[in-house]
C-alpha cells in the first residue's frame, strides 16, 4: 500500500489474514499509504511490510507509534491485544481503527471509553457486517419507519467450519484454532460471531433494558489435541435483549452449523411490516413484507467502515458521532457479559 506525499499514513497491528484485510481495504482508497507494520513477531511483522512494499516493522507498539508517528493506527489482532494496543495509541493521540470487538472483557472496554474521552481521540471499532448493502439497507429502512414501531429482531450468524474443511482443516489453522482458545486470548462464536450481532440490534432498537445469555460447546474438538491450544471456548450461542420501547431481539450463533458456510440473516419486525436480509452469497438482497404486498430491493454497496474512518479523521471533531465508536464497543462488552450498564 502506497501513496503521495501527504495521504493518511496508517500503520496496521498485527500479521494475519484481518490485518492483510485491512490493509487491502485501506490501500483501495485513494490518498492512504501503510505507515508500519507491529506484531509480537518481528519476522511477522517484517513480511508483512514486504508484502505490501513497506519498510517499517516493529514488534514493540511504542516504538513504532513513537519513531512512525502515524495518523491512525489499525488494530486486527487476537482480541486479548485489543486493550494494550488502542491504550499505547490513545495515550499517543493516535486515532485507533480497531477489529471487533472492542476488548476481552467490560473493565478494559470501560478504561478504554475513558481513556478516549480524556485524550479525545476517534475510535472506530469494526463491526463490519453493516457493510453488507442490504443490511445497511436494513438499518436505514427502520430508521426511516418502513416498519412502524419495532417489535421484534431476529439475528443469527451461521458458520460450519468447526464440523468441516469449508475452511481448511481447522485443527491445523491457528487462524480458526485461537477462536476457540482461551489460551490464546479467543472469545468462542459469542465473542467472535455475537458482537456483530448485538451492535445490529443495539444499532436498530437503542439501548437494552434487559439481557440473557447462554453458551454452549457442541462439536467434537479431540482432533486439535496437541496442538497447544485449549480448545476449550464456547461453539454455539444465544442472547435474548429487551429494550425500552418494548422491542425484543432474538439472537444466535454457531461454528457448528451443518449446511451454512458463512451465513447473516437479519430480520425486523415492526406495526406495519418486516425487512429482511439472508446474506450468505447474495448480501445485497433485502425483502420487505409490508400491506400483504411482498418486495425484494437489490442494494450496490455505498457505505464501508474503511472510508468512513479515514474521511472522520479529516472532520474537525471526528469523535463527534463517530460510530461504531468507542461507547458502542463497550455496549456490546457490557451485553456479551451478560450485563446492563
Amino acid at each position: 500500500m502506497s501513496g503521495p506525499s501527504g495521504a493518511v499514513r496508517i500503520a496496521v497491528a498485527g500479521s494475519g489474514a484481518m490485518s492483510r484485510y485491512h490493509v487491502h481495504r485501506f490501500g483501495a482508497l485513494n490518498g492512504v499509504t501503510l505507515a508500519g507494520c507491529y506484531d509480537r513477531s518481528i519476522e511477522r511483522a517484517t513480511a508483512l511490510a514486504r508484502e505490501f512494499s513497506g519498510d517499517s516493522a516493529f514488534d514493540d507498539i511504542g516504538e513504532l507509534l513513537d519513531q512512525v508517528r502515524p495518523d491512525a493506527l489499525s488494530v486486527a489482532t487476537a482480541d486479548s491485544q485489543h486493550y494494550e494496543l488502542t491504550a499505547a495509541a490513545i495515550k499517543r493521540a493516535v486515532p485507533v481503527f480497531l477489529e471487533k470487538p472492542f476488548t476481552v472483557d467490560v473493565v478494559q472496554a470501560e478504561h478504554l471509553v475513558t481513556l478516549q474521552q480524556r485524550y479525545q481521540v476517534p475510535i472506530m471499532v469494526n463491526f463490519s457486517k453493516i457493510n453488507y448493502p442490504a443490511v445497511w439497507g436494513l438499518i436505514n429502512a427502520v430508521d426511516a419507519g418502513a416498519v412502524g414501531q419495532l417489535r421484534e429482531l431476529e439475528l443469527h450468524y451461521m458458520q460450519s467450519w468447526l464440523i468441516s474443511d469449508v475452511w481448511g482443516v481447522w485443527w491445523r489453522e491457528p487462524r480458526w484454532l485461537w477462536r476457540i482458545s482461551s489460551s490464546h486470548g479467543g472469545g468462542g462464536a459469542l465473542r467472535d460471531l455475537g458482537s456483530h450481532l448485538i451492535y445490529l440490534a443495539l444499532r436498530l432498537a437503542g439501548d437494552a433494558t434487559s439481557v440473557s445469555v447462554t453458551t454452549a460447546i457442541t462439536a467434537d474438538r479431540r482432533e486439535a489435541g496437541g496442538s497447544g491450544y485449549s480448545c476449550d471456548m464456547n461453539d454455539r450461542f444465544g442472547v435474548e435483549l429487551g429494550f425500552s420501547g418494548g422491542a425484543v431481539a432474538r439472537i444466535t450463533g454457531s461454528y457448528a452449523e451443518p449446511g451454512c458456510i458463512n451465513r447473516v440473516y437479519v430480520k425486523a419486525i415492526g406495526t406495519r411490516g418486516s425487512v429482511e436480509v439472508s446474506a450468505e452469497k447474495q448480501k445485497g438482497l433485502l425483502r420487505l413484507c409490508r400491506g400483504g404486498q411482498n418486495r425484494e430491493f437489490k442494494f450496490a454497496k455505498v457505505h464501508s467502515t474503511y472510508s468512513a474512518f479515514v474521511s472522520g479523521l479529516s472532520t474537525a471533531e471526528p469523535w463527534q458521532g463517530f460510530r461504531p465508536s468507542a461507547r458502542d464497543g463497550l455496549a456490546v462488552q457490557r451485553l456479551l457479559s451478560g450485563v446492563l450498564a
